[in-house]
């Protein structure tokens, strides 16, 4: 009877009799990475091992074996037991198996509590087959045995020290229209991918870089929705739940967008919409950095009309402003100009202190396009826009720096001298401040086909201390030797990061995502390349690609192909029954499924088109899924193979709604698309953004149906 009460007393609070308890041990003075490192061990173990514990200690147990994670420095019987040869670099871990006063211990050593974080998750994906990527989670191919240490044995690093995901805010199919829970996702997944930082670019109209000075606030905008911001395109409907679909949205309500952008909801107001929108951010912030030790990299504008406010930039004395064509930029080198930008400076840090990066962004043209105001300095007029002081020091600057000057394509030089004095005010306004950890960098687009650009004036005026951010927009950095070797330049300067697209929105937006660069890590290296980024707005169907370049730059799968990567998907998303298979299906459609679409304009506006042999195309790798013996999937791998069926039947579908215009057509493919899109469980923000596109800017629109008449 006694027996009977302790079964049911174990089974009552979870604990099964048999079950072993295993302790995770880390410092109690353990740093942010190390403290979760801890903690997504203990919760990955206990999933795959269902039914044994794995509880994280400050202190080692006194009987029994135990795991122990962190780094020589953080637990000092790691020295003891793992010999420095394996985490010489920064970033390196060890992972093995060793016995100490005849107990077993389970060891995870990094050279840093990065190395020690990232040996968690390579220990879970490559030994014990539990798959992370950007959209979830993936664990068909998880260890299935009794939990031993047996296949603790592993050892790497990396190639490259930063390692990072980029977002960038003007879409609702993207992170504009995401909310907290959303971001906190995002950030764990790229963690778990072992990407070290998110950086996050939102326009200077943003809320979220609102301040005021001088006793005037800088004007802005709302967040985009489906009731307000038509830029880029965005088109707005009165109730998104009348829309094909709209029965997904009942729980949304009306609008559609972040909750911190719906004025007149849940207490959002017009005059509180900023505060409640930085008040997300830096929550957002704060559990990147000082929950998942992830690094923060805030992106500002600094070239364009809302990122100079007129209204408070007027407030300065004339000697501290030059003028811009027809407005002001803040003089960054004179008393109350500099006052001026550390006041902004001031307000970032204040509303997001948590922020690790700072980066300093700019058009990448000479043209007024996209509000544009300080590049496209008039060509017989440039040097006389720039305060007499500077003359002398642009003109000591070598020709490669200033570069062609044509009336066509005048140089933007000049107003790279301007964007190192604004960089130079803000590192002396972070050092005041108190802040003078946090990093500081400039970005832009930059160009392979484009033997000038913005990235050679930057290079010479920008001190040697500011990382360059290197937006690659023509995705030929695997083809381009030249476009490499002017790279280069710039990394052997100054850390240099080189940022790919996962998709593309000038045409490449849905569909798959990019093919990757082969030979990743070399071409980095090629390049003195300090790092890399993935640029992206959705996250599915984009997983394979940000996996892809992930593995090609640690030393244990250097260079992988995505044939590699493709088989090791297969197996995570799939199981090994039918792995082969599906990783056949999973790289012929990497490779010659249609990219197509962009957000900033019609649906089916850009690389539309081919429509038979795309067609032909899609009906040729159904037939290879349809091959596949789905019998012994689980309920998760037969949603994935239903998605990965219905998302080529969608393609199939828009691609021949568009050729015959047919609007019964077009409304049965985004029936198909909520269909593909909810075999899964719950469509994905991005997700619901394009099924809402869908309707506003493709059923039948009347400017979309003149274009394809000629």
């Amino acid at each position: 009877m006694k027996t009977l009460l302790l079964v049911s007393l174990c089974l009552m609070i979870g604990v099964h009799l048999g079950a072993e308890v295993i302790p995770i041990v880390r410092s109690e003075a353990a740093d942010v990475r190390e403290k979760w490192a801890a903690s997504e061990l203990s919760r990955f173990l206990e999933e795959i091992y269902e039914g044994d514990r794995f509880p994280v200690r400050t202190k080692e147990p006194k009987s029994g074996g135990y795991i122990l994670l962190g780094t020589h420095g953080s637990v000092p019987l790691l020295r003891e037991l793992v010999d420095d040869s394996g985490v010489t670099k920064p970033g390196s871990f060890v992972v093995k198996r060793v016995t100490n006063g005849g107990r077993e211990i389970g060891v995870i050593v990094g050279n840093n509590s990065r190395g020690t974080l990232d040996g968690v998750y390579a220990l879970l994906e490559q030994k014990l087959g539990y798959g992370f990527y950007l959209h979830g989670n993936a664990a068909e191919n998880a260890d299935s045995g009794p939990f031993s240490f047996d296949k603790w044995d592993l050892a790497a690093s990396p190639e490259f020290q930063e390692r990072l995901v980029f977002n960038w805010y003007n879409f609702i199919s993207g992170v504009s229209a995401w909310n907290l829970d959303d971001y906190k996702k995002w950030i764990r997944q790229s963690a778990r991918m072992r990407y070290t930082s998110v950086m996050l670019h939102a326009y200077s109209w943003s809320p979220f870089h609102a301040f005021s000075y001088n006793g005037e606030t800088k004007p802005v905008l709302r967040i985009q929705n489906t009731q307000y911001g038509p830029l880029w395109d965005n088109k707005q409907t009165e109730d998104i739940r009348k829309l094909i679909g709209g029965e997904l949205f009942e729980d949304e309500g009306p609008i559609f967008g972040a909750d911190v952008s719906k004025v007149g909801f849940d207490g959002v107001t017009l005059e509180n919409r900023v505060a409640r929108a930085k008040a997300m951010m830096r929550e957002v912030v704060d559990y990147a950095v000082n929950t998942v030790g992830m690094e923060f990299n805030w992106v500002i504008d600094v070239d364009t009309g809302y990122a100079n406010p007129q209204n408070v930039i007027m407030t300065l004395p004339e000697k501290d402003r030059i003028r811009m064509w027809d407005r002001y930029v803040a003089r960054p080198d004179t008393e109350e100009g500099y006052l001026y930008y550390k006041n902004m400076i001031e307000t970032i840090i204040s509303d997001y202190p948590g922020i690790t990066n700072l980066t300093v962004w700019w058009r990448a043209n000479s043209g007024t396009k996209y509000d544009g105001m300080v590049n496209p300095l008039p060509f017989d007029d440039k040097l006389a826009r720039l305060p007499d002081e500077w003359h002398e020091e642009y003109k000591a600057a070598p020709d490669d720096a200033i570069g062609p000057d044509t009336e066509q394509f005048p140089t933007v030089a000049p107003a790279n001298l301007f964007y190192a004095k604004v960089t130079e005010a803000f590192r002396n306004a972070l050092d005041e401040l108190g802040r003078s950890e946090v990093k500081l960098g400039y970005g832009s687009w930059i160009r392979s086909n484009e033997e000038y650009t913005s990235f050679f004036p930057a290079n010479y005026f920008q001190d040697e201390e500011l990382t360059a951010y290197a937006l690659e927009y023509n995705m030929k950095f695997d083809t381009n030797e030249a476009f490499r070797e002017r790279l280069r330049r710039y990394g052997e300067k100054r850390n240099l990061v080189v940022i790919e697209w996962a998709h593309h929105d000038d045409g490449m937006y849905l569909g798959r995502p990019y093919t990757p660069p082969t030979d990743f890590a070399d071409k980095l290296h090629e390049s003195r390349a300090h790092g890399f980024g993935v640029i992206h707005w959705m996250t599915k169907p984009l997983d394979v690609f940000f996996k892809n370049l992930q593995n090609q730059i640690w030393s244990d799968s250097l260079n992988e192909s995505y044939l590699q990567t493709c088989e090791k998907v297969a197996y995570d998303y799939f199981g090994p029954t039918q792995a082969e298979q599906m990783a056949n299906y999973l790289a012929e459609w990497w490779t010659t499924a249609p990219q197509f679409g962009r957000e900033t304009g019609l649906l089916g506006q850009t690389n539309v088109g081919d429509f038979d042999d795309r067609i032909a195309g899609c009906e040729r790798r159904i037939a290879l899924l349809e091959a596949v013996d789905t019998s012994g999937f689980s309920g998760e791998a037969l949603a994935r193979w239903r998605f990965f069926k219905g998302h080529e039947e969608w393609i199939a579908l828009f691609h021949q709604a568009q050729r015959d215009w047919d609007l019964e057509l077009q409304k049965a493919t985004i029936l198909k698309y909520i269909e593909k899109g909810t075999a899964e469980g719950p469509m994905t923000r991005g997700e619901e953004g394009i099924l809402i596109q869908h309707n506003l800017k493709w059923l039948d629109t009347e400017k979309e149906h003149k274009r394809m008449a000629h």
